[in-house]
């Protein structure tokens, strides 16, 4: 995988965790107009969207970091290219 693809899928995992964050928030504090159910599950869902956003994060930001050549070569480590083919 090129580090390029991977910073773009990061990028838009993140943005549908934020979007998914402030839907979840807008629903628990508007009871009355989804409902107290929606509300409390939604209340349930944040923490769970907090910690996947820290992890986008941190993760975006690792990538971001390493060389375009490692990151290539890490992500290819278990592939079978190049190699002779198995009896």
């Amino acid at each position: 995988m090129k580090k390029d693809d991977a910073v773009d899928k990061l990028d838009r995992a993140g943005f549908q965790i934020s979007d998914l964050s402030s839907r979840a928030w807008n629903t628990a504090i508007n009871p009355e107009t989804h409902g107290w159910a929606s509300s409390i599950l939604s209340l349930a869902s944040l923490p769970v969207l907090s910690a996947a956003s820290m992890g986008q994060l941190v993760t975006s930001a690792i990538v971001k970091k390493i060389d375009p050549n490692t990151f290539e070569r890490i992500t290819t480590l278990g592939d079978d290219k190049g190699q002779p083919p198995k009896p």
